[in-house]
Formats: C-alpha cells, sequence, structure tokens
C-alpha cells in the first residue's frame, strides 16, 4: 500500500509541475485564454489519479481480483470523460487546454511510474 501513496505523491508533484510549466510555457506565447483549460484538466487528471490509486489500495485490501480492477476502471473511465464533457460544456474553459492538462496526467503518472521502478544509483566518482 505505502508504494500506491510514494506513486501518487511522486505523480501530483510532478503533474503540478507540469501543469505551471506548460501553463508559463502557453503564457509567454501569449496564449493566455488556454491556461484556464490547462489548470482544469490538469485538476481533473489529479483527481483521476487519486481515485485510481484510492480504488487500488481498497481492493489490494480486499483481495479483489482482474474482474473487479477492471470494472472500477472502466466506470472511472466513464465518469473522468463525462467529467471532462461537462467541464468543457458548463465550464466554458478552452477546449484544447483542457485537454492539453488531462493529457499532461497519463505523462507524469509514466514518468513518475518509470522512476519508482528504476532503482537509485549512485553516480561513479
Amino acid at each position: 500500500m505505502q508504494e500506491l501513496r510514494r506513486f501518487q505523491r511522486d505523480a501530483s508533484m510532478l503533474h503540478a509541475a507540469a501543469i505551471i510549466v506548460t501553463s508559463g510555457l502557453v503564457l509567454f506565447l501569449q496564449q493566455g485564454r488556454i491556461v484556464t483549460g490547462i489548470v482544469a484538466g490538469g485538476l481533473l487528471g489529479m483527481a483521476n489519479l487519486s481515485w485510481m490509486v484510492g480504488t487500488a489500495s481498497r481492493l489490494a485490501r480486499a483481495g479483489a481480483g482482474p474482474r473487479a480492477h477492471t470494472l472500477t476502471g472502466f466506470i472511472r473511465f466513464l465518469a473522468v470523460g463525462a467529467l471532462l464533457g461537462g467541464l468543457l460544456v458548463v465550464g466554458r474553459v478552452h477546449p484544447v487546454g483542457a485537454v492539453i492538462g488531462y493529457g499532461l496526467f497519463p505523462i507524469t503518472a509514466a514518468v513518475a511510474g518509470w522512476r519508482a521502478m528504476t532503482p537509485y544509483r549512485a553516480a561513479p566518482s
């Protein structure tokens, strides 16, 4: 369980940094209207990460099989899709920015997972 929470912490930190850097780059390019979409999509990605880790932790404690993981993943996928659609329609955020912000989620999660799987090696002196 501890590994999942460590992964969540690392991925959240990377995700927040990616949102800030991407928003700064977009502001530098004078496309400020996209920033709200990046932040909104990024926060949705963080919520998805938290939901994913929480569900995986509960299912692991319960000893659930792969079907339970698949079913909860499918439900989460549908719910996040509906939330992203609602964000675009009701929230009136920039659609490209929302896709960019949410698209940072799988990238930062993959980087955090890769870093967790790679053992630390000190540089030779």
